[in-house]
């Protein structure tokens, strides 16, 4: 027993980092799925294998085909075991930042231990559960600390071949993690900030033995980011514009007044943000998410869990305090160490012509969040009442963890979504012509880019490439802009895109319209040929309906069903099931099917909460003739104007619908209609 106290004296910051990280990290990661990049890479790899990453990555960080390749071989498919190891370096990255922290300033266990917890558990990066894609930054920012760790030890070290092995440690792992994430490149101002705090700390030194003791220490590590800039920007060749410097800076050379202006106001801005919204924003993102009285009970668990671990951080610590005289001046090297690793790890970002935010972009925080947490525990130490200090860090903890909590259910809740949305498509289509170029509307999310399209649907109907040697996916996405939905109104010719090795198309003349226009609706499959919309439904979609073209559905051919480790097990089988396949017996033509599906959802009382679903219904019944059952369903088309004024259009000008059906059907919907 004596010797695991000694052992938790000693050691206990490892569990503890692990503890706190938890609770803000790991509630919900099970729920996690593929979230925007992760579809193309993981059809990729599924398609051709691991050897895809090398064409993904080529054209800008090919340094990341070797760590995906890995994660690939490891992982597989399955998006839990991605955000595991995500979590893990995240926590490996904070124990080596500590490392650092401690070998600077020995003397101030408590407070280096309270900047590892903050950097740890930053609120400014929202994108961790997005694990697949952001595993490189994980890994990469462990790779970094551990780098400069090893420097700090070199420095420290008196054996000259420890030095030596120490010194080839840390280039290597500069080389490595420069090569995962370049815009990582700020944090060798750190290191170098390091240095001449080390150098800076012999009192009598005279200025210029300070620049040359500190330039000395640096020397040996140059080689890590002075090869890399050589290699980066003077032998590769990046053909992407965003990671190629010298396109960024003829930007610069073509207005340097007005592009100095703007860098240096986002610089600001982003320091800004970085240091002191960091703690309250991402949170006030995420506070008016609707909460499940459970959900709301697990956050309150979630506060009070996180001051106990601060109380017990206070009670390990309090014992191990010096007197502040002996301290020496250890706040303003800690502050002005955090404060230039802030704004440092923002240039690359700025110099390539972005700036950080608290949404898709919170990425470019992850450098500076380290002297983000140096400069706020700077400021807690500041506190004199030991009970201020301790109830100011239990407030910026506790809202830490709670913005990962409330962040986190609310990527729950989009992969949720997402996987929904795609087992409704399966269960409505059964199999998917080649060729096919979906148009997409999640209720959800917004759709950036044509694989957050085409990935799920290859992942389901097409999951190997058309091209036993290149990346071509059999069925294509397009993004509903006002631009495309032109090109598909008067179909434009098709245009090639090639990306990152993958080759797709985006061919206006053969779409299929996939559209869920609520979060209530279900997903509705367009009929182009007779076309019925919800009066809930974008402009966009209405404007190209009559393009949805149906013949692209294989209704005899049945895929595997959804991979339950990409879009997570089948879901009940309520009222959009009923409806998806009640769509696909009206499409086969069977239309007492469709009936018999009514008369299921009648039995489990479970009913349409869009107005539109009730189409395929009508329409079968009307070709029975069987007037009883229009006379019943017609009721919930007509609470809608825009959906009445629809269903007189479509049996008016349906074919095969007999004379007196079609005269009856006019009596029903077209009365009174415009």
């Amino acid at each position: 027993m004596a010797t695991i106290l000694t052992w938790l004296r000693k050691w206990y910051f490892i569990p503890l980092l692990f503890f706190i990280s938890a609770l803000a990290y790991l509630p919900h990661i099970a729920d996690f799925g593929y979230f925007r990049d992760d579809w193309y890479l993981m059809y990729s790899a599924n398609a051709l294998g691991a050897k895809a990453f090398q064409g993904i990555y080529a054209i800008d960080r090919p340094a990341r085909a070797f760590v995906m390749s890995a994660a690939y071989s490891l992982f597989g498919i399955n998006p839990l075991y991605y955000n595991i190891s995500a979590y893990l370096f995240r926590v490996l990255g904070a124990i080596a930042f500590l490392w650092s922290l401690r070998m600077l300033f020995p003397r101030q266990r408590l407070d280096m231990m309270i900047a590892a917890i903050l950097f740890l558990i930053y609120p400014g990066f929202v994108s961790s559960p997005n694990a697949i894609d952001y595993q490189s930054q994980q890994i990469g920012l462990f790779l970094a600390y551990l780098s400069i760790g090893l420097g700090v030890k070199a420095v420290f070290c008196t054996r000259p071949i420890y030095r030596r092995a120490l010194w080839a440690a840390s280039i290597l792992l500069t080389w490595a993690y420069l090569g995962l994430v370049e815009y990582f490149f700020g944090l060798e101002f750190l290191r170098f900030a390091i240095f001449a705090l080390l150098a800076g700390r012999a009192a009598d030194r005279q200025v210029w033995a300070f620049i040359k003791e500190t330039f000395l220490r640096w020397l040996p590590f140059s080689i890590g980011s002075l090869g890399f800039i050589l290699w980066r920007f003077f032998i590769f060749e990046s053909e992407r514009k965003a990671t190629d410097l010298g396109a960024q800076l003829k930007i610069f050379s073509a207005s340097p007044l007005l592009v100095g202006v703007d860098w240096a106001t986002n610089l600001l801005k982003d320091v800004f943000e970085v240091l002191i919204l960091s703690w309250s924003i991402p949170l006030i993102n995420v506070w008016n998410i609707s909460l499940r009285l459970r959900e709301q009970f697990f956050g309150a668990i979630l506060i009070l869990l996180s001051a106990l671990i601060i109380l017990a951080l206070f009670w390990f610590e309090h014992e191990k305090e010096t007197d502040e005289k002996n301290q020496g001046n250890w706040q303003a090297e800690a502050f002005w160490l955090g404060f230039t690793s802030a704004v440092a790890g923002f240039i690359p970002v700025i110099l390539s012509n972005r700036n950080a935010d608290f949404y898709g972009l919170s990425r470019y925080m992850l450098a500076s969040s380290s002297g983000a947490a140096l400069v706020v525990t700077v400021f807690i130490h500041q506190l004199r009442s030991p009970k201020f200090r301790y109830l100011f860090l239990c407030v910026m903890v506790g809202t830490s963890v709670l913005t990962h909590y409330l962040n986190g259910i609310q990527w729950a809740r989009s992969s949720q979504a997402m996987q929904n949305f795609w087992w409704q498509v399966a269960w409505r289509i059964p199999q998917l012509k080649a060729g096919t170029a979906l148009v997409a509307n999640y209720s959800h999310s917004a759709i950036e880019e044509d694989y957050f399209i085409w990935g799920p649907a290859n992942l389901i109907y097409q999951p190997q490439s058309a091209d036993l040697e290149k990346n071509r996916p059999a069925i294509w996405g397009i993004v509903l802009t006002r631009e495309n939905a032109a090109a598909i109104a008067s179909k434009s010719a098709p245009v090639a895109i090639n990306r990152r090795s993958i080759l797709t198309y985006m061919d206006y003349r053969n779409t299929l319209i996939l559209t869920q226009p609520t979060s209530a609706s279900c997903v509705q499959v367009i009929d182009g040929a007779a076309p019925v919309t919800s009066e809930l439904e974008q402009y966009d979609i209405q404007l190209i309906a009559n393009q949805s073209d149906q013949n692209n559905i294989l209704t005899n051919t049945q895929a595997p069903p959804p991979l339950p480790a990409v879009f997570g097990p089948e879901p009940k089988h309520g009222w959009c099931y009923l409806y998806q396949k009640a769509g696909l017996a009206y499409q086969r033509g069977d239309w007492q099917a469709v009936l018999d599906y009514a008369k299921t959802a009648k039995a489990q009382r479970v009913s349409a909460a869009d107005p539109v679903e009730w189409m395929p219904f009508v329409q079968a019944a009307m070709f029975l003739n069987d007037r009883e059952t229009v006379l019943e369903i017609a009721p919930q088309i007509k609470k809608s104007p825009v959906l009445t004024r629809q269903a007189c259009r479509v049996f008016t000008d349906l074919p095969n619908l007999e004379a007196s059906a079609r005269k009856f059907a006019q009596q029903v919907f077209c009365s009174g209609s415009e």
